[in-house]
């Protein structure tokens, strides 16, 4: 069959198109029979096999390694105000299972995971926090945020172009931009009815980690101790729910950051929770393990989730070492019997490789390990099952005797 709808053309080399008749959505540049280069970066095209076949539709780069990024399969449909509405609307459809009242903030649009690489969207109540990746979503821009104003009825929406791996794509780093209607400098949203502060300018990522919520909610049958130690809390996300949930429990929230450990303290008053009963330490994580453990502390959970160690595969093996480290000294501190978890938020790190890591550390310690649960993402961020190599986040509680 042949398309109506006629945008330029590019050639896969023979038997390259195997991954992308299984669903993946990446044309890496060694499988076109050459590049396009009639066709500017970010723009739309149609990739045919090495017969003329038309096999998929998306948008080129010549700065990546990633050529093409597929946006359709099927040769009628256009990339259009239209199709971004239709894939707006079935990653709405898939978070109707959130309540308002309980859970209002929440991932909205999860890139290749939903259909539109290159795009993240968050959703905190009535604003939306944007985030392109890619030199084709970049000239979609326009579409998009019409698209999304009209389908979401959001409030606002602010852009924030401020992560480094645009560079990659030959974009730049921007500073925080309001696109559409009205965005506050704050705003108050609820995860599993508690309470949040999220500042949209200056936090991280969009404003806070929204790939934790299920985590957190489980959490909550685990943190019955009276000692309860978050490490690289952030916010202090963990933290609350653990307060929640034991009310005589103190927690012990510990980030580098001290503007996210003053907004911890806020949060904690939002929950009704007297910020003076738990501590607040600003320092860096593997600092603080090291001398708690000298002063001889112990805590009846531990809770690891640290940054990224790994964003390349070039970083692996170092991250690897970063981790085994980590859980280490965490476990150091932790009593018998007690609880960790451990996350990794590295794409280069699988679940195997963070179980493995809990292992190392454990054996080094002559400290048995029970496994209870292991989790990856939310509902709210869907992988794409042909892409396994977009699955980032592991996160494993365990119980060490």
């Amino acid at each position: 069959m042949t398309s109506a709808i006629h945008y330029p053309a590019t050639s896969l080399k023979p038997r390259r198109d195997e991954s992308l008749q299984s669903g993946h959505l990446w044309i890496f540049s060694g499988a076109l029979q050459q590049a396009p280069h009639w066709v500017e970066n970010g723009g739309i095209l149609d990739v045919k096999s090495d017969t003329g076949k038309f096999i998929a539709r998306g948008y080129y780069n010549a700065n990546t390694d990633i050529a093409i990024r597929i946006l359709t399969h099927d040769p009628d449909e256009a990339i259009d105000s239209d199709f971004l509405r239709r894939r707006i609307r079935s990653a709405m459809q898939l978070r109707e299972v959130f309540e308002p009242e309980v859970t209002n903030a929440y991932r909205l649009i999860n890139s290749e995971g939903d259909g539109l690489p290159g795009l993240v969207v968050d959703r905190y109540a009535d604003i939306l926090v944007a985030q392109i990746h890619t030199a084709g979503m970049e000239q979609l821009r326009p579409l998009v945020i019409e698209a999304l104003m009209q389908e979401t009825g959001a409030r606002g929406i602010l852009l924030r172009n401020d992560s480094q791996s645009r560079r990659r794509e030959g974009l730049f780093v921007q500073e925080p931009v309001v696109v559409a209607g009205e965005v506050p400098a704050q705003a108050e949203v609820r995860e599993n009815g508690v309470s949040f502060f999220i500042d949209f300018w200056e936090g991280q990522k969009t404003g806070f980690f929204l790939d934790q919520r299920d985590k957190r909610e489980s959490l909550r049958k685990y943190t019955r101790g009276k000692r309860v130690l978050n490490c690289f809390s952030y916010t202090a996300g963990f933290s609350v729910y653990a307060a929640l949930n034991n009310p005589p429990a103190q927690t012990t929230s510990v980030d580098i950051s001290e503007p996210a450990i003053d907004a911890a303290k806020q949060i904690f008053a939002m929950n009704g929770l007297n910020p003076d009963d738990h501590e607040f330490i600003v320092s860096d994580v593997f600092e603080y393990l090291e001398a708690a453990w000298k002063r001889g502390e112990l805590f009846d959970s531990v809770i690891l989730d640290p940054p990224a160690f790994a964003k390349t595969q070039g970083a692996r093996t170092h991250a690897l070492k970063a981790y085994r480290r980590l859980n280490y000294l965490g476990m150091q501190v932790l009593k018998p019997g007690g609880l960790l978890l451990t996350c990794s938020c590295s794409g280069v790190i699988g679940m195997d490789d963070l179980l493995g890591t809990i292992s190392v550390s454990a054996q080094r310690l002559h400290r048995p390990v029970q496994v209870l649960e292991s989790y990856t993402h939310g509902l709210d961020h869907p992988i794409n099952i042909a892409m396994p190599e977009t699955a980032y986040l592991k996160a494993v509680f365990c119980r060490i005797s």
